[in-house]
């Protein structure tokens, strides 16, 4: 357990290298003494409050409670309203990552008349009214049509209103159309003959898709609509693997950087928390799930650009051509394999791709 010369990321890692091989009664034991030992310092040291969520989603692996397994979560409770705002205004991979795919997207536009926009994952539709209200430039546009793709309801229905008033005021209309499904299951073929300029933009939404198989299948589908330009934001990090250990240390490292930047944000401690427990959701999926009700499948970009590339993709890199330091010292450059990083440290945590 904890001593004067083991880190940290050491003891984790010596408790979760005991799931499969160690008699549980002493493996609770661990949990438990190194729990205290986290909870210590949980408030201002993120190694020890990531090391607690991730002793939480252990618990949950093995079906037990814990003395402090929940009291930090009411502490720093956060709304949902507050905490996308942080996201989207602070937060500098999703605040950069938007601006760079919707800048793109805004140049795609550039002299069309007609433009249909297909958002997988379009959430709240945060990201299409932000589209629209910058749209507003392009003198030449009549008629933009946005299919959102989303499979929870309430969340579709928002989107519905928003969009629609961020477009009551513009020179062009705006047509929206809600597809309530999940992105494996969407019937592409029924959207075929789409108005205009297709676009397609798919943002940390293909990750959910269990399977490789069925991300392939999904991937067809987009490629069946003859897009124009196809955008593909997702989270870099192996947690595809069923290797407990493998998935285990590679989402330790995904988000120990991304604990690292939320430090460095200029904003309230209590928010900071709270995004680090945003953050924890996903990581009691990737750990205390099962291998078949996991949802939080990430992969690496490497795979991603592979699959697309095999599906009939062709990867353009020459959308994005300037590096840059994103505060709070976010290096944001062109890989060479095809996709623009977001590298903070040693981990590149986020990629964007882009394919005709």
């Amino acid at each position: 357990m904890q001593t004067q010369t083991t880190t940290i990321f050491e003891s984790l890692q010596e408790i979760m290298s005991q799931v499969e091989t160690s008699n549980q009664h002493n493996l609770q034991a661990d949990i438990q003494a190194f729990s205290e030992y986290c909870h210590l310092g949980i408030d201002d040291d993120s190694e020890k409050l990531l090391s607690t969520i991730y002793l939480n989603a252990l618990r949950t692996k093995l079906h037990s409670t814990g003395l402090h397994e929940n009291h930090y979560e009411k502490k720093f409770e956060v709304s949902q309203i507050e905490l996308f705002d942080i996201l989207i205004h602070k937060f500098p991979y999703v605040k950069y990552g938007q601006k760079i795919v919707n800048q793109s997207i805004l140049e795609c536009m550039n002299h069309k008349e007609v433009v249909t926009l297909v958002d997988i994952g379009c959430g709240l539709g945060t990201q299409m009214v932000h589209i629209i209200q910058q749209a507003a430039q392009l003198t030449s546009l009549q008629k933009l049509v946005i299919i959102g793709i989303e499979p929870f309801p309430e969340a579709l229905k928002q989107a519905e209103e928003q969009i629609k008033i961020a477009g009551c005021d513009k020179h062009f209309s705006v047509e929206f159309k809600p597809i309530i499904e999940k992105a494996e299951y969407v019937d592409y073929n029924s959207m075929m003959n789409l108005e205009g300029f297709i676009i397609v933009n798919a943002s940390l939404a293909l990750h959910h898709i269990q399977t490789w198989e069925q991300r392939r299948i999904t991937l067809q589908g987009i490629k069946q609509l003859l897009a124009h330009a196809f955008f593909l934001t997702e989270p870099n990090s192996d947690h595809t693997t069923s290797n407990f250990m493998k998935r285990f240390q590679n989402s330790y490292n995904h988000f120990l950087s991304l604990f690292k930047v939320i430090d460095l944000l200029d904003i309230e401690t209590r928010y900071k928390q709270a995004l680090k427990l945003f953050f924890g959701r996903e990581i009691e999926d990737i750990i205390g799930k099962p291998e078949v009700d996991r949802f939080e499948k990430h992969a690496l970009a490497s795979d991603w650009l592979t699959l697309l590339r095999e599906v009939g993709f062709t990867v353009n890199t020459s959308f994005f051509k300037d590096q840059f330091l994103a505060d709070p010292g976010v290096s944001i450059a062109l890989h060479p394999e095809g996709y623009i990083g977001f590298t903070f440290e040693q981990e590149t945590a986020l990629a964007i791709m882009l394919c005709n």
